[in-house]
């Protein structure tokens, strides 16, 4: 799959209709970060209400498939403010999809970490670290102590970069499976676990394409992660009101910057497997507007 020429599509989309669908995203960041303000807490209750909340705004991302793709199908003219808010519109029909998806992505995640660790667990079963952790105990400085172990052993530094790295890249290839999902619901009203299923098969031999998309957009990702690592440190004498001003701040710049484009890449990128698979075959009975 050519990801110059999908890219190419999104601006070209974009030049034609570009303040609506603005607006949606920016109403989009806004949503997702409500749940953040939540996550602060460490009781009981605290923690019960941020698990409520997030499951509340758990397909608030929805907003994001419907409004791309009325953009690549050329139905501009239908976005509107309710596109953002579809994820509490559509809530019964959408959350047990997503709360599916969400599930089945933490436990292939946790399977993979679970045996990722026990090998890094065996790595350090020939290291001697019972000096390190009397260190730990009596300076609790963790940070130093951990810089003093790094130094002292550059195997364990490399095996914990290593061991972090593989975490990346399991848990994007596992999303990398489900990123139909949403796209196969909302077009082809797949629901469930029939939708999970059918997004394995739908990105089956197409994930290094999606990986290549994603990488496409790479810098503008770690550009934003290092301008609201910033703002975390200037405003850090507001604790949680800095936070969130700094998740704002960023959220922001992307809608401005890089998130359009990259919405409507993954959307193409979805209509053009999917016309393939469905509708030039018209197994499900996909209209012709391709894209």
């Amino acid at each position: 799959m050519n990801i110059r020429k999908i890219k190419e599509r999104a601006n070209q989309l974009l030049s034609v209709d570009k303040q609506q669908y603005i607006r949606i995203l920016m109403i989009l960041v806004l949503l997702e970060l409500i749940p953040t303000l939540f996550s602060t807490g460490h009781d009981i209750l605290s923690r019960i209400i941020y698990i409520i909340i997030s499951l509340a705004f758990i397909a608030v991302s929805h907003g994001y498939v419907v409004s791309s793709l009325k953009m690549v199908r050329n139905q501009s003219s239908l976005l509107s403010d309710d596109d953002a808010l579809v994820g509490f519109k559509r809530f019964k029909g959408l959350f047990s999809t997503y709360l599916l998806n969400n599930i089945v992505l933490f436990f292939i995640t946790f399977a993979a970490m679970f045996i990722l660790m026990m090998i890094f667990g065996a790595f350090l079963s020939g290291i001697q670290l019972d000096s390190f952790a009397n260190e730990i105990s009596l300076s609790g400085n963790y940070t130093q102590v951990l810089l003093s172990i790094f130094s002292q052993s550059p195997s364990l530094l490399a095996a914990f970069i290593l061991f972090y790295m593989l975490m990346i890249v399991i848990v994007f290839v596992i999303s990398s499976y489900l990123f139909a999902v949403p796209y196969l619901l909302e077009r082809y009203q797949m629901t469930n676990l029939m939708a999970i299923k059918e997004s394995y098969r739908f990105m089956k031999g197409h994930i290094f394409d999606y990986i290549k998309l994603n990488l496409s957009f790479l810098g503008w990702i770690l550009g934003l992660m290092i301008i609201q690592m910033i703002f975390n440190r200037l405003l850090m004498f507001l604790p949680i009101l800095g936070a969130l001003i700094s998740a704002i701040i960023t959220g922001i710049i992307g809608v401005y910057t890089y998130l359009p484009r990259y919405q409507l890449s993954k959307a193409i990128f979805f209509e053009e497997l999917a016309y393939y698979r469905y509708d030039h075959h018209q197994t499900y009975g996909g209209d012709e507007n391709h894209v």
